[in-house]
């Protein structure tokens, strides 16, 4: 894992509102209504937090076709945990 992915990490999990959509959609893929629905804010709100999880590699998603409509559902990533010898390495 290169630096810049460990502060991208980090800046996604400053935010307790990413942590919290995080820990959402570790238990169940959601669409961005549902999201919004579920925590109470925006749209918009909900896609901004959505992004930078999805920039720091927290966050996946894929479109998925319903009925006519097309939806995107974002999960979780599956990524390996960070070890204290991985971050440490860069300040070396």
């Amino acid at each position: 894992m290169r630096l810049i992915d460990v502060v991208k990490m980090g800046d996604a999990l400053s935010n307790p509102i990413r942590v919290k959509i995080l820990y959402i959609l570790n238990k169940q893929p959601k669409n961005i209504y549902e999201l919004a629905k579920e925590l109470e804010l925006s749209r918009p709100v909900i896609y901004a937090h959505l992004r930078k999880l999805e920039d720091a590699g927290l966050v996946e998603s894929d479109l998925v076709l319903e009925g006519s409509r097309a939806k995107r559902i974002y999960k979780a990533k599956l990524r390996p945990p960070l070890s204290t010898c991985s971050i440490t390495k860069y300040f070396e």
